[in-house]
């Protein structure tokens, strides 16, 4: 079988390299200091600027023109929030102090305010804030001169200085995030490629289970059902029962495999009565669960397998499982993997095994499960366990990586290696499985 695809995890936004530049100009759009900073810059600017005007302007009442100045600059607060009504505000408030107070004095604000406008306002608000803001600037102006227009310079090339910077500042944060947004369709495109790509590899899997693996099984269940009875001694049909037994167990798992690899939708608990056999296409009568019957019940029935090739199998169990039925079934079921690859292993690739010991040990949060045997690691040659096998597995270890990775799944931890006593032979599993959350005692 084939390498499964794996979707790739979306463990950051995708975005488009910044420079510093751009880090900076967002720095600048979004952060509260440099709200507060601009606002509080611009109140001390126009206490200068009304202080250098008490001297130009002596009758003019320069106390309210203050106070003005103070709000003018303390609404900056709210050129983020509602940057044309901000705009109105200084606008208006600079023509007033053109025509009737100290001249030029109020400019900056609305030039500020203009400037945050054309930055993140929708296109109608910044034709009717730049308008606004160019009649109250240009009007005052070209009514007190004239005739003399060239006055008008001074506050045109301002308009066009925040209109250019403006708009650079704009067109490069459209930029970047449009790119962003492309990257995001890119990677949310490739996830779904790969998620159709592992949905087709299940789909494969599945048939090559359902071809091969099923297909074996099931003729070795009807030829060992043929021999039943003609073996001429008891102990041969004792291994021939134990072998339709072994197939039929076999099947019944391929049987929950295929289901779980299938990706069409499963039956509703109103079709729980009836089941399709994934495997033969055949109706199933009766409810069938997910799980079978794995867990603490076939426990002896390994142990009974185990025996029946000449290796001695014991289990000790010390304190108590989960009081709640879910609880104990969920902890009896990943228990059943466990135990069943490691007496799988021993009669596999354990060269000279007799006796092969099952505990489990149970405390207030876990079931610590240790299996040991005193057999000795296959040779290069038997490489499957089976003396005369020329193949070694494709796959060597997967066994055991899968299986702590099952167990991981579950929050535990599995390891395996040599009897740590000197002098002896053999091997030793050891998981931590601790009890689903909540489980009562």
């Amino acid at each position: 079988m084939s390498h499964v695809p794996t979707v790739p995890e979306a463990a950051h936004v995708s975005r488009v390299p910044r420079t510093l530049l751009d880090r900076v100009a967002q720095w600048w759009r979004t952060s509260t200091l440099t709200l507060w900073a601009v606002a509080g810059a611009a109140c001390l600017f126009q206490l200068m600027v009304l202080n250098v005007a008490s001297y130009t302007y002596p009758h003019l009442p320069l106390r309210g023109w203050v106070i003005v100045s103070l709000l003018l600059a303390g609404s900056l607060l709210a050129r983020r929030c509602w940057p044309l009504a901000v705009v109105t505000a200084t606008s208006l408030a600079s023509a007033a102090a053109d025509l009737w107070g100290p001249r030029g004095g109020l400019n900056l604000l609305s030039m500020l305010a203009l400037y945050a406008l054309l930055v993140i306002a929708p296109t109608r608000d910044r034709l009717i804030g730049f308008s606004i803001c160019a009649l109250c600037t240009l009007v005052p102006t070209a009514l007190a001169k004239w005739p003399q227009v060239s006055a008008l310079t001074p506050d045109f090339l301002a308009l066009v200085l925040v209109l250019a910077v403006a708009s650079i500042s704009r067109s490069r944060r459209e930029a970047l995030e449009h790119g962003d947004a492309q990257l995001a369709a890119q990677s949310a495109e490739q996830r779904l490629v790969a998620q159709r790509d592992a949905a087709r590899h299940q789909a494969r899997v599945a048939a090559e289970l359902h071809d091969s693996v099923g297909h074996a099984l099931t003729a070795i269940i009807a030829l060992s059902e043929g021999m039943q009875g003609a073996g001429g001694s008891p102990q041969t049909d004792e291994a021939i029962d134990m072998m339709n037994a072994l197939a039929r167990e076999g099947l019944a798992d391929t049987r929950r495999a295929v289901a779980s690899l299938q990706t069409a939708p499963g039956p509703s608990p109103d079709d729980a009565a009836e089941t399709t056999d994934p495997l033969t296409g055949r109706v199933l009568e009766g409810p069938q669960s997910p799980s079978g019957a794995a867990g603490w019940d076939r426990l002896n029935n390994l142990l009974t397998t185990v025996r029946a090739t000449g290796i001695s199998a014991a289990l000790t169990e010390t304190g108590k499982r989960p009081l709640d039925a879910v609880d104990s079934q969920a902890l009896g079921e990943v228990v059943y993997v466990v135990i069943r690859e490691a007496l799988t292993n021993v009669m596999r690739h354990a060269e000279g095994a007799t006796r092969v010991v099952v505990s489990l040990d149970h405390d207030q949060a876990s079931t610590r499960i240790t299996v040991s045997d005193d057999g000795r690691a296959a040779q290069p040659g038997h490489a499957d366990g089976f003396p005369g096998s020329s193949q070694a597995p494709a796959a060597a270890g997967h066994g055991l990586a899968n299986l702590a990775a099952a167990v991981g799944e579950h929050g535990g931890t599995l390891s395996a290696g040599p009897t740590a006593d000197e002098g002896a032979s053999g091997w030793v599993l050891r998981a931590l499985v601790p009890f689903p959350e909540g489980a009562s005692r």
